[in-house]
């Protein structure tokens, strides 16, 4: 269960990382899209930028997320090997 807990703390950090990376750099990077493609790609610079806006804000809460799972799973496994092994015991 550690390395589950491991895992989804990792996880988490990566993803809060790169939310925060891509919600300050994603403007900057679509006005320059924007710039480099011209009025004639309005339709497709803004396909992207709902696409990448939905990416953006799901990033970072299931960072979050990712993170509290593995708190709750750390703090809540040994009780949960102490009662398998009460069950398997017989007691």
């Amino acid at each position: 269960m550690q390395s589950t807990a491991r895992k989804c703390i990792q996880w988490g950090v990566v993803l809060v990382l790169a939310g925060g990376f891509v919600l300050v750099l994603l403007p900057q990077l679509l006005g320059l899209l924007a710039e480099t493609a011209g009025p004639t790609a309005a339709i497709g610079v803004g396909a992207v930028d709902i696409v990448l806006t939905l990416v953006r804000w799901a990033m970072i809460p299931m960072g979050t997320t990712l993170i509290g799972a593995g708190i709750v799973i750390r703090a809540l496994a040994p009780s949960l090997e102490r009662c398998s092994a009460d069950s398997t015991s017989g007691t």
